[in-house]
């Protein structure tokens, strides 16, 4: 009881109180529990800001995936309107009738009148 403090309290109607307290028993298990809870607060918070920044990635990844998947799918899409574009014209441009046409005006030939037929010795080959 030597390192305790004495407190002395002055009341009008009686003699001087002697108070001895046990703050300085108490104050360091307060202390050892005051931190240990704020450690637990702090852990809260810091695993509660690790999920919502977790949240935050993962939604601004889903959103990017998204776009880059629009932008494929209309790339696609362009592409397979070429691709039909291109299958009209081969089309177009293999047609019997037009290369009569390009034969007679562009190139100058013409139909022929009389057909001869030539036949090959049995000893030629191809």
């Amino acid at each position: 009881m030597a390192n305790q403090h004495k407190i002395l309290l002055n009341t009008p109607n009686s003699a001087p109180v002697q108070r001895t307290g046990a703050r300085e028993e108490i104050q360091p298990a307060m202390i050892a529990k005051r931190r240990q809870m704020i450690r637990l607060y702090l852990t809260a918070i810091l695993l509660l800001s690790m999920m919502f920044t977790l949240y935050v990635w993962q939604s601004t990844k889903m959103i990017e995936v998204k776009l880059r998947i629009k932008k494929a799918e209309k790339n696609i899409s362009v592409l397979e309107n070429g691709n039909s574009d291109l299958r009209a014209e081969i089309s177009k441009l293999q047609s019997l009738a037009r290369i009569e046409t390009v034969a007679k005006n562009d190139l100058g030939m013409i139909v022929p009148r009389k057909l001869i037929y030539l036949t090959m010795p049995e000893g030629f080959k191809q």
